[in-house]
């Protein structure tokens, strides 16, 4: 039997675990006993769920005949498709697959929100506020979903309506590809009146006195200030100039049996969970693809999708892929698809969620 040595047991990693269990060896090396929902920190956050919700343990994720690893990997060797652990074992396979994630940057003492240490101290903050100004935005460089920080925004504005709330956009302009997007957080922020700042990169954090000031000298203070920050990988050796691992946008490749999966690689769509999910699928079936030969291997079409919470009883659908994107609603559907995929989120790891899923992405790519 072939085996497969996968570094990383996120979203990617353990969807590709769990659909090739069975059918190859499968080593996941993963550091964390807790495997945690991202998308639903923004909950977390806020008050409206606990740990609970949101975590679960990573051996109960993995299906039994996988082997789980729980250590760093402290070296890759992408020509013998091998991972070397924090014990010094050396983890060898016939296929290599990279899901190690994206680290978010320490800048200004800034370190982003996507774990749940970070949102535990923001989420302290929001529930214990010290006043009514609320910055919320990013700082310039690729970023885990770029609609996250509207959403918070959002978010913040419905929990304390007489807050003021800003958004700061380091980008003047967005990428053609989130112009949809883009336009209609513009249009919801504007209804909420939420101040939002394009063209506002941080060039300095003043913590004590709690203001930010721009590239251009523009300044804002702040009670609380939730930044996110650009991602890179914790393998600078085989990063591009992005701060991530390239591949072939398609296939997902980095060499001959090794792939680069999820937050980790370079390639030109957002990071969301959605993507995440839909390029592990691309690989399960094209590593089956080469040991059994019976199916035709497929590419990774750039599509990625996120549900926004954009009001108490509505939400907003975001999709696109390498072509094209939509940005749809405001709806009460959309929120509750949001609200739903929180518990969803773990039969999605073995892909039990497929049967819903797919179709939805397919009737909103056609219509």
């Amino acid at each position: 039997m072939k085996r497969l040595v996968v570094v990383g047991g996120g979203n990617a990693g353990t969807l590709i675990a769990n659909l090739l269990a069975g059918k190859l060896e499968i080593t996941v090396i993963e550091p964390n006993e807790y495997h945690t929902y991202q998308p639903g920190l923004v909950d977390y956050i806020t008050g409206e769920v606990d740990e609970t919700k949101i975590q679960m343990p990573t051996r109960l994720l993995l299906k039994p005949s996988v082997e789980w690893v729980r250590a760093k990997a402290t070296k890759i060797i992408p020509e013998d498709r091998a991972v070397v652990a924090e014990d010094g074992k050396t983890y060898e396979g016939d296929y290599l697959v990279i899901a190690i994630g994206g680290q978010n940057k320490d800048i200004y003492n800034l370190k982003g929100y996507h774990g749940i240490d970070d949102s535990k101290v923001i989420r302290n903050e929001v529930l214990n506020p010290r006043g009514k100004n609320f910055v919320i935005g990013s700082l310039p460089g690729i970023i885990k979903c770029p609609a996250a920080p509207w959403e918070l925004s959002f978010l913040m504005k419905r929990k304390y309506p007489d807050a003021n709330v800003s958004v700061i956009v380091p980008a003047k302009q967005p990428p053609p590809l989130q112009v949809p997007m883009s336009n209609m957080f513009n249009k919801k922020a504007n209804e909420l009146g939420i101040k939002v700042y394009k063209g506002f990169v941080i060039e300095e954090v003043n913590h004590n006195e709690r203001y930010v000031v721009s590239t251009e000298g523009d300044k804002i203070n702040f009670d609380h200030l939730i930044i996110d920050t650009p991602i890179s990988t914790n393998f600078p050796e085989f990063a591009d100039k992005s701060g991530l691992i390239p591949v072939d946008k398609s296939t997902l490749v980095y060499r001959d049996g090794v792939f680069v999966v999820g937050d980790a690689n370079n390639t030109p769509t957002p990071k969301t969970g959605a993507a995440a999910h839909f390029q592990a699928e691309v690989v399960v079936n094209n590593i089956l693809a080469e040991i059994e030969g019976n199916r035709s291997k497929e590419s990774y079409d750039g599509t990625a999708m996120c549900a926004v919470y954009s009001g108490p009883n509505e939400g907003m659908l975001v999709w696109l892929n390498y072509e094209k994107s939509k940005a749809l609603g405001p709806t009460s559907i959309y929120r509750y698809m949001k609200k739903a995929f929180t518990s969803l989120y773990w039969a999605s790891l073995s892909g039990g969620v497929d049967f819903v899923l797919k179709p939805l992405v397919e009737s909103v790519r056609k219509n």
